[in-house]
């Protein structure tokens, strides 16, 4: 009797488990349940092609687990730079409280805060090469007249003066360069504090004016932007002094200097767009 009901209980489990097998021969799954499934057919039905198949499919299962692991790396890798990148934002909103604070403080001029918008040299004509140049940008980019044009000094990776938009259509702009006769710039002699103008005369040099007499100023001496310009930022770049003229008035003497935008390459130029400071 006990032999009797044993075997049929081993029936019934033989039958449910031919049923899932079946069950799985015949259904798709993921990856895992197919690699069950095909041990369970090359059991049901062992051939070469069988077992093929289940090699193929334990290759594709372990290239995917590579995958995955490979992502998890990733994913890594990039949540320490995120956490790199938000604790130098933490800290550059620290330094922008401090300097707030000691502005105000010592009751220093803000740095303005200035958008580029950068430019390429559409129209330059020889005739008028160290007067005018044209740029691809206008209206419909934020400019206006009386901005501030710069280049790039490739020497020294800053950029320096080189002009000022004169003239401002839909989709271009007319610039007059710092070597136009009708430029004059307020400048300083770098580190000497000595103020006096940087005037264009429509050639390749400036002619520095109104130097004190009794100024130390050389050749060599680099010539930058003063805190009287109202277009550009004190402090940049303009030019270096190549000669002092002998010959001076009752108080002043003059100089030349070179500018730092390359004259006979201009082909691009940034264009220093001031923005409205929010509180």
């Amino acid at each position: 009797m006990h032999r009797r009901q044993k075997s049929r209980y081993e029936n019934i489990i033989f039958a449910v488990l031919l049923l899932v097998g079946f069950f799985l021969i015949t259904c798709r799954f993921s990856l895992p349940v197919k690699l069950i499934k095909n041990l369970v057919y090359y059991i049901s039905y062992p051939t070469l092609g069988t077992s093929a198949y289940i090699f193929r499919s334990v290759g594709s299962f372990a290239a995917n687990v590579k995958a995955m692991v490979h992502t998890h790396q990733e994913n890594i890798t990039y949540k320490q730079k995120n956490q790199k990148l938000a604790d130098k934002l933490r800290n550059y909103d620290a330094m922008s409280e401090k300097y707030e604070s000691l502005s105000g403080f010592l009751k220093l001029a803000k740095i303005k805060n200035t958008k580029s918008v950068f430019a390429g040299i559409s129209f330059r004509s020889p005739d008028e090469w160290y007067q005018w140049c044209i740029i691809d940008k206008g209206e419909t980019d934020g400019l206006y007249n009386g901005l501030p044009v710069a280049v790039l000094n490739r020497k020294s990776d800053a950029l320096c003066v080189a002009g000022r938009i004169v003239e401002t259509y839909k989709t271009s702009s007319k610039v007059a360069l710092i070597t136009n006769s009708i430029s004059v710039i307020p400048v300083e002699i770098k580190d000497k504090g000595i103020n006096c103008l940087a005037e264009g005369f429509n050639a390749s040099l400036l002619r520095i004016t109104y130097i004190p007499l009794g100024a130390g100023v050389e050749y060599g001496d680099e010539i930058v932007i003063s805190g009287l310009s109202a277009v550009f930022q004190k402090g940049m770049p303009v030019g270096v002094i190549k000669n002092v003229s002998k010959k001076t008035s009752s108080d002043f003497k003059t100089a030349t200097a070179e500018a730092f935008y390359e004259t006979g390459a201009l082909y691009e130029a940034v264009i220093l767009v001031p923005q409205a400071e929010t509180e």
